[in-house]
This record gives structure tokens, C-alpha cells and sequence, in this order.
């Protein structure tokens, strides 16, 4: 594992199709570096191909953006962490309206539908806060203890 304290990157990206691929390729390179297995790292990008997607999809960004933070960090036992914060200037979302409609469709088949239920179930820590002016998701993913 890198010994420095923490690493962060910041990009801007272009809501085009297949964009979400090089986000989670520059998050899973900054987490090879800081020692995550890879398991955890094929969950992290899997969460973030889907909320960069919905961002995608669903915000109705006039600036056509999304922008994107990955901190990577190391707790005091040595075990890495990995924040991603994923933000469009949309329309925003009811979280609560969304989940309803996922349960609403339960037992039908589908294949739409299903990216918060996959980054929640990829990630360590999830929180979702969206407004008229947008939307954020913050997602956390965590290694293991150095030995």
C-alpha cells in the first residue's frame, strides 16, 4: 500500500454514452494504488458505472456534466478507504418515490430499474441528497486492515 495519508482526484465529465467506463477506471486505479483487493474494487466500479448511468439518464442537466471526487485515505489501522462523490446540476429526485417504485415492480420482469438497489448493495456507506439544483451521491468503499 502508498504510505501517503490520502489522494484525491477531481474530474468533470461529459454525459455521453459510455463515460462512466474511463470514471471507473480512473476510481479503480486509485484504488490498486492504495491496496484495495480486487473484489472490492469490482463492486466500487460496478456502483459507479450505475450512479454515473442514472446521472446520465435521469437528471436533465442543462450543462450536460456530471462531476466526480475519489479520496482515497488509509484509517489509523491501516485500512484504505475510498470516497467517491458523484454530482450533476439536474432536476433532482424523490429517494423515497424511487425506492417505491422499485418495490412497486418486484416480481416483474425487468431489466430497468435496478441502480440504486445495485450501488447500495456494492458499497460499504451510501447517502443520496437531491434537490431542484441536483443531485449528490456520496459512496464509501473500504479494504482491509494492513497486516
Amino acid at each position: 500500500m502508498t504510505t501517503t495519508a490520502e489522494r484525491q482526484m477531481d474530474l468533470t465529465l461529459p454525459m455521453v454514452p459510455d463515460i462512466e467506463i474511463a470514471a471507473a477506471r480512473a476510481a479503480g486505479n486509485l484504488a490498486r494504488e492504495l491496496g484495495l483487493s480486487s473484489e472490492k474494487i469490482d463492486e466500487m466500479t460496478h456502483a459507479i458505472i450505475e450512479a454515473c448511468i442514472n446521472a446520465r439518464e435521469h437528471s436533465g442537466c442543462a450543462d450536460g456534466r456530471m462531476y466526480l471526487r475519489f479520496r482515497g485515505s488509509s484509517g489509523a489501522d491501516g485500512a484504505p478507504r475510498i470516497d467517491v462523490w458523484i454530482t450533476d446540476h439536474g432536476r433532482g429526485f424523490d429517494l423515497d418515490q424511487a425506492r417505491s417504485r422499485r418495490r412497486h415492480h418486484e416480481g416483474v420482469s425487468h431489466k430497468r430499474g435496478w441502480g440504486l438497489q445495485i450501488i447500495e448493495a456494492h458499497m460499504d456507506e451510501v447517502d443520496i441528497s437531491s434537490s431542484a439544483d441536483g443531485t449528490t451521491i456520496h459512496m464509501v468503499k473500504y479494504g482491509e486492515k494492513a497486516i
